[in-house]
């Protein structure tokens, strides 16, 4: 039976061709008996799609369309595999276009290596919404690096809040870049149980982890938990520190002062000077006493930053710059009054 389909449909093809006008009414009706052949066409179609111009590439894209279902998906499932660049893009036109087989059999072709994951993830992406969030999760974990990329960036794209339990569930797995997209993608939801459960990941010893968490905070549309965000100041990573003072610096919280002194008393330099850089950012008059503290810091540049941000912060009731500092040669030029940091804030 095989041997005959095969017969027919090449005797049908090479009737197309011979007309040389995919739209004469005569290759309409050669085009018309291919599709009723059903399923037994494919494979010769297939073959065709390799030299077959424009317009009779529609003409076959449009009755595998027609054709594609769960019997025949292997044979399409194959051409992807043995197919030419033309011929890969034809079935992949297929099966964006019909919903006549089961969604999940593509996400099982992603399991399979000779398979081009590239042409299987365009047409998931074109029928992402056949997909649960936790379908293409699940999936997401096993594939390389680009695939799991693009699979997160579909699931991104079907995230709604009702997906939140289940990407939270997830935030603390073993797969760190899963952890990561995933952080990514609850950043654009402004609730308290995906807040609580980013910050907790602010604690996480890998620092690409830690980093997601904090560029997700400075995301969020409204206040945020200060105190553990300043704790980042202190952080071993020097970009994850960095990261920690810019969402420092624009949450502006009042409270941050207060979290900022304990930073300034640390025992490491690069966590006082990130510190100081915060409050070269935010201190106002009234946080004058915490600067007088930090200027008498050992590390000369936390002095000296210190100072500018007294100058940056005191208001009108600062006096001019007075030069205050002398040798040694790192501190010239240091401006700002001593005398009136002295008369207007307490010691500890």
């Amino acid at each position: 039976m095989s041997f005959i389909s095969d017969l027919r449909a090449e005797r049908l093809i090479a009737e197309i061709r011979s007309i040389g006008d995919a739209l004469h009414p005569d290759a309409q009706k050669a085009f018309q008996k291919l599709a009723r052949m059903g399923s037994g066409a494919i494979p010769k179609i297939l073959d065709a799609l390799a030299v077959a111009d424009k317009t009779e590439t529609a003409a076959y894209v449009d009755i595998l369309t027609q054709l594609v279902d769960n019997k025949n998906f292997p044979v399409l499932a194959q051409g992807l595999i043995d197919g030419n660049p033309r011929t890969v893009a034809a079935i992949c036109c297929a099966l964006t276009a019909s919903t006549n087989y089961t969604a999940s059999l593509l996400l099982e072709l992603l399991g399979r290596e000779e398979v081009p994951k590239a042409a299987v993830l365009e047409v998931i992406a074109a029928q992402k919404n056949r997909f649960s969030v936790r379908d293409l999760l699940q999936h997401a974990y096993s594939q390389e690096g680009n695939e799991k990329a693009a699979l997160f960036r579909i699931v991104a794209e079907l995230a709604d809040e009702s997906a939140i339990p289940e990407l939270v569930s997830r935030i603390e797995g073993k797969d760190t870049l899963a952890r990561v997209h995933i952080i990514n993608i609850l950043a654009r939801f402004n609730v308290p149980e995906v807040s609580t459960a980013i910050q907790r990941q602010l604690r996480d010893g890998n620092k690409l982890v830690r980093q997601a968490a904090l560029n997700a905070l400075a995301a969020v549309d409204g206040p945020v938990e200060i105190g553990p965000i300043c704790q980042m100041l202190r952080d071993p990573d020097m970009e994850v520190q960095h990261k920690a003072i810019d969402v420092v610096v624009r949450a502006k919280d009042p409270d941050t002062m207060k979290y900022l002194i304990d930073v300034l008393k640390d025992e490491d330099e690069h966590a006082r000077r990130a510190a100081v850089e915060v409050l070269n950012h935010l201190g106002t008059a009234r946080d004058i006493k915490h600067l007088l503290q930090a200027i008498k810091d050992d590390d000369w540049w936390v002095r000296t930053r210190a100072a500018d941000a007294g100058v940056a912060g005191g208001g009108a009731g600062v006096p001019p710059p007075v030069v205050f500092f002398s040798p040694p040669p790192q501190l010239v030029n240091v401006s700002v009054s001593y005398s009136y940091l002295r008369d207007n804030a307490t010691t500890h």
